[in-house]
C-alpha cells in the first residue's frame, strides 16, 4: 500500500508542474486576477502586427538541463534515474519582456522543485522495493522535458513532454502545453485563438487524426466532437505552432490507443483561427518530442505530413543505441546505429528546405559535448543524411544552452575551432555555416 501511495504521489507532482502553468498568476495580477492600472502591458511598436511576417521577432530562449541519480553501492545498476530540464527568456529578450521573463523564471523554479521533491519519493520508494525484491527489479525512471514549440513576438508556446516508470507498476507519459502573450506574459486560452471551440474545430481535428496513419477505431462516431463539447478548456492540451494549432490527446481521450496528436493547419482552415497567430516567420526552428507525431508540409501542397523521431535507450548502458525518423509520405523510414547519452532533435524550417537537426549529447557531465547530425527532410518523404559537425547549441553554463529557434541566426559552440556563441546559418544543403 505505501508504494501505491508513493507512486501516486510521484505522478500528482508531474500534474503539479504543468498545473503551475494554468494556475498561477501572471505578473501584476491583483488578487482577484484582475490588472493594477499602473502594471498594464504597453503595446510595443515594433512587434504590432499587421500581417507582415517581417515584423515579427523571433526570440531567444535557454535551456537548462537537470540530472540525479540513485545508486547502491552493492548493485551494478540505478535505482533511480531523473532527468529534467526547464526553460527561461534569453537575457536580451528578457529585457525587452520582462513580464514574459518573470512568468518563465517562476515556472522554472516550481518545477525544479516538484522534480527534487520526486526524486526524494522515488529514491525512497526505489530503496524499499529493491531490498524486497532485488532480482526483479526496474530503475525507476522520471523525465520531464519542456520543448519550445514557438518562440516569437507573438507567442511563446512550451511544450511540457513528463514521463514516469516505476518498476512493474507500470508507466505514464503526458503532453501538456502551455502558451503566453509574449507583451504581458499571461497565459493564452484556447478562445483566445480558436475563434469558436465547435463542431467545425472538432471536425477538422478529426480529420487530421484519420488522415495519417491511425487506422483505429474512436469510443464512437461522435467522439472527437463529444472531447471538445464536454472538456473543460483548461483541460485540452494544446500548443500554438508557427503552421497551426496542435492538439495533443492522452490514451483513453478519444480511443484505447495510445497518445495521438493533431495540428489543424492555418493555411488549411483560416476560418478557424483568430488572425494574429497566424501570421508567423517564414523560417524558424521546433524542438520535438521523441516518439511523438509533428506535422509540416514538405511537399508544398497544403495537406500535411508526419514526421516522428524516435531513439532505442539501453537502461543499462544509459545511452541511446539507435534513432529512427520516420515520414508518412511513403512510409519511409531511416534508422542508424549511435551511442549517445540523449538525443535532441530539432525540425528546422529553412528558407531553402526542410531538415532535421539531431544533437547527439556525448557526455552528461561538465560542458556536455555535443555532436549535431543534419538529415534533408525531401518532398518525397525520404530522408538523406546531408553531414554531421561538431556543434552544439551555445553553452552559458555547464548546464544551460541557448535554445536554437533562428535558422537564420543560429548561437552554437563549435568544438572544432574551439569556438563559442559562434553565428551560423542554415545553407541549402542545411548544413550551418558561417
Amino acid at each position: 500500500m505505501k508504494k501505491i501511495i508513493c507512486l501516486l504521489l510521484c505522478v500528482g507532482l508531474l500534474l503539479c508542474i504543468t498545473a503551475c502553468q494554468k494556475k498561477g498568476e501572471a505578473p501584476g495580477e491583483t488578487e482577484s486576477g484582475t490588472v493594477a492600472e499602473d502594471q498594464v502591458p504597453t503595446e510595443d511598436p515594433e512587434t504590432k502586427q499587421d500581417g507582415d511576417t517581417a515584423e515579427i521577432k523571433l526570440l531567444t530562449l535557454e535551456k537548462a538541463l537537470y540530472a540525479n541519480f540513485e545508486w547502491v553501492d552493492d548493485y551494478n545498476g540505478t535505482l533511480v534515474r531523473s532527468e529534467y530540464s526547464c526553460v527561461t527568456l534569453g537575457q536580451e529578450d528578457a529585457d525587452t519582456y520582462p513580464e514574459m521573463a518573470q512568468v518563465l523564471r517562476q515556472i522554472a523554479a516550481a518545477q525544479e522543485n516538484a522534480m527534487l521533491d520526486e526524486f526524494s519519493i522515488l529514491a525512497t520508494t526505489a530503496r524499499e522495493e529493491f531490498a524486497a525484491n532485488r532480482d526483479g527489479f526496474e530503475t525507476y525512471t522520471s523525465l520531464l522535458n519542456v520543448q519550445v514549440r514557438r518562440a516569437d513576438s507573438v507567442v511563446v508556446s512550451l511544450l511540457s513532454d513528463s514521463y514516469l516508470y516505476c518498476g512493474g507498476v507500470g508507466n505514464y507519459r503526458a503532453l501538456h502545453g502551455s502558451n503566453y502573450d509574449p507583451q504581458s506574459g499571461k497565459i493564452l486560452e484556447l478562445k483566445d485563438v480558436v475563434k469558436e471551440i465547435n463542431g467545425d474545430l472538432a471536425l477538422a481535428v478529426q480529420e487530421e487524426l484519420t488522415g495519417h496513419i491511425w487506422t483505429g477505431e474512436f469510443y464512437s462516431e461522435s467522439a472527437v466532437e463529444d472531447y471538445f463539447a464536454s472538456m473543460p478548456d483548461d483541460g485540452i492540451s494544446w500548443t500554438v505552432d508557427y503552421i497551426g494549432v496542435t492538439f495533443y490527446f492522452a490514451p483513453g481521450d478519444l480511443c484505447d490507443e495510445g497518445a495521438m496528436t493533431a495540428t489543424v493547419s492555418f493555411a488549411e482552415h483560416p476560418e478557424l483561427f483568430n488572425e494574429k497567430y497566424m501570421t508567423a516567420p517564414t523560417a524558424y526552428t521546433v524542438e520535438l518530442p521523441q516518439d511523438i507525431s509533428f506535422f509540416t508540409q514538405l511537399d508544398g501542397d497544403s495537406a500535411l505530413e508526419e514526421i516522428a523521431v524516435s531513439g532505442l535507450y539501453d537502461a543499462q548502458r544509459n545511452n541511446y543505441t539507435s534513432y529512427g525518423i520516420y515520414t508518412d509520405t511513403d512510409g519511409q523510414y531511416y534508422e542508424a546505429e549511435c551511442y549517445t547519452h540523449a538525443l535532441h532533435p530539432y525540425y528546422v524550417k529553412a528558407a531553402e528546405g526542410h531538415y532535421l537537426y539531431l544533437f547527439c549529447e556525448d557526455l552528461e557531465e561538465e560542458w556536455r559535448q555535443m555532436r549535431l547530425m543534419v538529415f534533408s527532410l525531401n518532398e518525397d518523404g525520404s530522408v538523406t543524411k546531408s553531414g554531421e559537425m561538431n556543434l552544439s547549441p551555445s553553452w552559458r553554463t555547464y548546464n544551460q544552452f541557448v535554445v536554437p529557434t533562428d535558422p537564420g541566426n543560429l548561437i552554437l559552440d563549435d568544438a572544432d575551432n574551439d569556438i563559442q556563441n559562434a553565428l551560423f546559418v542554415v545553407g541549402s544543403n542545411g548544413l550551418p555555416g558561417k
